[in-house]
C-alpha cells in the first residue's frame, strides 16, 4: 500500500515537533520517531485500526501514538492510505473534514 500525508497533516506534524522541542529539547525528535513507527504500522495493516467512532459511518480510521497524546487520522482507498490529520487528542473531532487529496 502507498501511504501519503496531506500537506495540512504535514503542517500539524511540524507544528507539534516545534512545540515539543520548545518544551523539552529533543522531545520533538522522539515524537517524530514514534510517529514514524505508527505510520509503519498503519502501512503494514491499515484495516486493523479502529474506525473513527465519533463520526457515524465514517470511512476514517485512527491510530493513537503510544506515548504522545496525538492521533493519526487516515482513510484507505484501494491501495492508498491517506493521512488526513495528525491531531492532538484535545482537538475537536472532525476539524479536518474539509481536507482533500
Amino acid at each position: 500500500m502507498n501511504l501519503r500525508i496531506l500537506a495540512e497533516a504535514e503542517g500539524e506534524i511540524d507544528a507539534a515537533r516545534r512545540y515539543l522541542n520548545q518544551r523539552v529539547e529533543g522531545l520533538g525528535g522522539r515524537f517524530l520517531e514514534e510517529l514514524a513507527e505508527t505510520l509503519d504500522a498503519i502501512a503494514a495493516r491499515p484495516l486493523s485500526f479502529a474506525s473513527l467512532e465519533t463520526l457515524p459511518n465514517s470511512p476514517y480510521r485512527r491510530a493513537q501514538l503510544a506515548t504522545f497524546r496525538f492521533i493519526v487520522v487516515f482513510e484507505v482507498f484501494n491501495d492508498d492510505i491517506v493521512v488526513v490529520a495528525v491531531a492532538h487528542s484535545s482537538r475537536a473531532t472532525g476539524y479536518w473534514l474539509g481536507r482533500r487529496m
